[in-house]
């Protein structure tokens, strides 16, 4: 089983772990084990530091975040709930592989959602939403310069999340982030393309500008557009790592 670093969140690019990274100095607050035990696998997932296909080991898990077998069971079982883990007696627990049509299928909620907020965020504009906007797009350029990928995939969230916010509708960056569970490994894997951190830099400046003029349509134009570029890359990424993808047909 590859096994997680202590620390999950670095300041690096983040590459796949070698076999003896693990778990060891994460330890478990015993009032909220069981969220705590679901939060950092599946944190681990969504980074890659799981990756597709891999082997999660119930009992090397439960060691080395010093808790007992049961609430690495029920973390996992809410990771299986989610697509994130499958689950298949006297073999094993493993990290789910990408699934094309699932992704396409949350992308399309995505936009949905998204570009349904942003119309709003965009009639209603304020001098203060573009200016956080603005401060958010600022750290985003620094962590691009420095190449802290797991720092801009945060800030880049949080860019989504302020869109969300001013929208105005209660419980919608919720319903955003539970939507986005099938799609977030691979929005992680892609920003490992040279250029893509660069181009969501021009993408989300383009954003802000359409927010600051209170054009709606255009604002929705162009979100749509970012977005969208997920999906053509993703087929250049199965090309070259088809081992992080569902084989058709694969039970």
């Amino acid at each position: 089983m590859l096994c997680i670093r202590s620390q999950l969140v670095t300041g690096t690019i983040l590459q796949l772990q070698p076999p003896d990274t693990h778990f060891s100095e994460k330890k478990v607050v015993a009032v909220t084990r069981k969220d705590q035990v679901y939060t950092i696998l599946r944190q681990a997932i969504i980074s890659s530091q799981l990756s597709p296909g891999e082997a999660i080991r119930k009992e090397i898990v439960a060691i080395q975040l010093g808790v007992s077998r049961t609430p690495v069971s029920d973390a996992i079982n809410r990771l299986a709930d989610e697509g994130l883990v499958k689950i298949y007696p006297q073999a094993g627990t493993f990290v789910s592989r990408l699934v094309l049509d699932k992704i396409e299928t949350a992308q399309f909620v995505r936009v949905a959602l998204e570009t349904a907020a942003i119309r709003r965020t965009a009639a209603q504009s304020t001098k203060e939403t573009v200016a956080q906007m603005r401060r958010n797009l600022e750290e985003q350029r620094a962590a691009v310069s420095s190449r802290k990928l797991e720092q801009f995939y945060e800030l880049d969230e949080a860019f989504h999340d302020i869109i969300s916010d001013a929208a105005g509708l209660v419980g919608l960056r919720e319903i955003a982030a539970r939507e986005r569970s099938q799609i977030d490994r691979a929005r992680r894997l892609l920003l490992h393309y040279e250029t893509r951190m660069t181009e969501t830099l021009v993408e989300h400046e383009a954003i802000i500008a359409a927010i600051g003029d209170r054009d709606a349509d255009r604002a929705a134009r162009v979100l749509e557009a970012h977005i969208s570029q997920m999906g053509k890359m993703l087929l250049d990424l199965r090309d070259t790592r088809p081992e992080l993808f569902e084989k058709l047909g694969e039970v």
